[in-house]
């Protein structure tokens, strides 16, 4: 197994939803619904047995099959929110992440309006030695690009739509993380958690699938 087929709920009638969530259910043990507002939520008739968990601030629902078995157990990835208003964006990234085993460790509010919260993060991160690193920011998206250039696991920016003027759409950030001087930082879409989850998942794959573990 790869990563996991993701349904997009905006756009979908919740007919639509639960057949797509009931597909995935017998053909992989899970279905992973994004953008799920709580509403529609508790619209869906899921089946009998299938353990779910639903987290209203990233707008996800994680369903599985009992025996579900997730693939990627041993993987490690740190997850950075450079403010609070950044954390619907990154734990759309870090509960997947969760539901298919891999260890997340999250520190909250360690933007550049706080570098000296940054910094102390740092040391904390290198002792959980992960595999990969998701940094979500808005206004100037500048914390991907400073925590890239400080540490030696693959960063993964996530640019969020969160400021205000320029900045407020997340084209600011997005633009400030493909532009940086420090080389090697993958940038995913503005919002685009599911797709930053997707990258780290790659990464720790190819480190398990190898044996190693630095």
């Amino acid at each position: 197994m790869g990563f996991p087929e993701v349904i997009l709920a905006e756009g979908k009638t919740v007919e639509e939803i639960e057949h797509a969530l009931k597909r995935l259910l017998r053909s992989d043990g899970l279905a992973i619904v994004s953008r799920l507002d709580p509403d529609r939520r508790e619209e869906l008739d899921l089946p009998d047995g299938v353990e779910t968990e639903y987290d209203e601030r990233a707008r996800l629902l994680i369903a599985r099959v009992p025996d579900y078995e997730p693939p990627y157990r041993g993987g490690r990835v740190a997850a950075l929110a450079a403010g609070t208003s950044d954390l619907p964006y990154l734990r759309e990234s870090t509960r997947i992440l969760e539901a298919l085993g891999v260890e997340v460790r999250e520190w909250v509010d360690v933007g550049l309006a706080g570098p000296h919260r940054l910094f102390s993060t740092l040391r904390e991160l290198r002792e959980f030695r992960p595999h990969a690193v998701i940094a979500a920011a808005g206004m100037d998206g500048h914390l991907p690009v400073l925590v890239n250039a400080l540490v030696d696991a693959p960063v993964i920016g996530l640019p969020t739509p969160v400021g205000y003027g320029v900045g407020g759409s997340g084209e600011a950030a997005l633009l400030s993380m493909l532009q940086t001087c420090s080389p090697g930082l993958t940038v995913v879409n503005v919002g685009n958690g599911v797709g930053a989850a997707a990258a780290a998942i790659k990464i720790v794959r190819t480190v398990l699938r190898e044996g190693g573990d630095d």
